[in-house]
C-alpha cells in the first residue's frame, strides 16, 4: 500500500475535502495542525499508480505506507474527558484505574471508553458530539414516558452511538458499516463497555435492505452527504412512524442537497445544528 500526502493552507481545505471527501472518499484522511493555518491531508492507495496520479495532478509527496501497530500507537491520544449533557462522559483511556478516577469524579454519569483507532468516531468531533447530545435529549423523552425504543445506527465507525443507545436505555440497538476494520473495532469497544444485546454487521448502505421490513425510532446516520443523498428514501422508510431520523456528517455547502433529498421523502423542517464547518439535522416523521 502507497500513501500520497501534502501540506496546504487552510484556504485550500474546503477544496479538497470536495475533491476526496465528498465523494465519499474512505481512504482519505484529513488532519489540521496547531495554529489552524495549514492542514495535511492524505490519501491510501493499493495501486501505486493511483498515488502517482495524485502525485502528478496536485504534487505533494507519495511513500510506501510501513505496517505498524496503528491501534497500539493511537491507542490514547490524552485527551480531557467528554461531557455529554449531564448523562454521559466519553474518555479515550482503556485503562481500568483511569475509568475509576473517571467514576469517582462525574459520580452519576455512564462513562463510554473509546480508545482512538482506525475507526471514526471517539466523541470529540463536530458531529459525533452533536449525535450524542441529540441522542440523550431523545433518550430522555422516551424514557420520561415509559417508553421502549430502537435505534440503528448506519456508519458506526467506533461504534459509540450504539453503544450509547444502550446505556441510555434503547431495548434494542442495530448497527452497521461497510468496513471490515470498523466493525471489528466497535465490537472490540461494544465488549469493552459491557454493552451485550447489540446486533453489529458490516453492510453497505447502498445494497442495505432492513429484514422484514424492520422500523427503528431513531436512526442515526453520521455518513457523507451524497451517500445520505442516494439513500434517504430507503433510510425514510426504516423509520418508525413518529420516529426521529439524526443525520450528520455534512459540510456546509453540501447542507442545501441533503435538505432537498429529505423533502422528496417527505421529511420537512429540520432542525438545524451548525458547528465550524459541519452541519447536522434532527428531522421527525409525522
Amino acid at each position: 500500500m502507497f500513501v500520497w500526502s501534502k501540506m496546504s493552507p487552510v484556504s485550500k481545505q474546503s477544496i479538497l475535502e470536495e475533491r476526496f471527501l465528498g465523494l465519499a472518499q474512505t481512504n482519505a484522511v484529513i488532519t489540521e495542525l496547531p495554529g489552524k493555518k495549514r492542514f495535511r491531508i492524505e490519501v491510501y492507495c493499493d495501486d501505486k499508480n493511483d498515488g502517482q496520479n495524485l502525485l502528478n495532478e496536485f504534487g505533494g509527496q507519495l511513500s510506501k505506507l510501513k505496517i505498524k501497530d496503528w491501534v497500539k500507537l493511537n491507542a490514547s491520544s490524552k485527551r480531557p474527558p467528554i461531557k455529554i449533557r449531564d448523562r454521559l462522559i466519553i474518555t479515550d483511556t482503556d485503562d481500568p484505574k483511569e475509568i475509576k478516577k473517571i467514576c469517582d469524579r462525574f459520580e452519576g454519569r455512564d462513562v463510554i471508553s473509546i480508545p482512538a483507532a482506525l475507526a471514526f468516531g471517539t466523541g470529540d468531533h463536530e458531529t459525533t458530539s452533536t449525535c450524542l447530545r441529540l441522542l440523550v435529549d431523545l433518550a430522555k423523552e422516551h424514557n420520561k414516558n415509559n417508553k421502549e425504543w430502537s435505534l440503528c445506527d448506519i456508519g458506526t465507525g467506533t461504534g459509540i452511538l450504539a453503544i450509547a443507545a444502550k446505556i441510555l436505555g434503547s431495548k434494542m440497538v442495530d448497527c452497521f458499516d461497510f468496513d471490515s476494520t470498523a466493525i471489528s473495532i466497535a465490537k472490540r469497544n461494544i465488549s469493552r463497555n459491557q454493552t451485550s444485546g447489540i446486533f453489529i454487521y458490516e453492510a453497505d448502505l447502498f445494497e442495505w435492505e432492513p429484514k422484514k421490513k424492520k422500523c427503528w425510532d431513531i436512526i442515526t446516520a453520521n455518513i457523507f452527504a451524497n451517500v445520505l443523498n442516494a439513500n434517504l428514501s430507503k433510510i425514510f422508510n426504516a423509520l418508525a412512524p413518529g420516529g426521529n431520523l439524526i443525520l450528520s456528517g455534512i459540510l456546509r455547502e453540501h447542507e442545501n442537497s441533503v435538505i432537498e433529498s429529505a423533502q422528496k421523502t417527505s421529511l420537512t423542517n429540520p432542525i438545524i445544528y451548525r458547528k465550524g464547518k459541519w452541519v447536522s439535522m434532527h428531522y421527525h416523521k409525522d
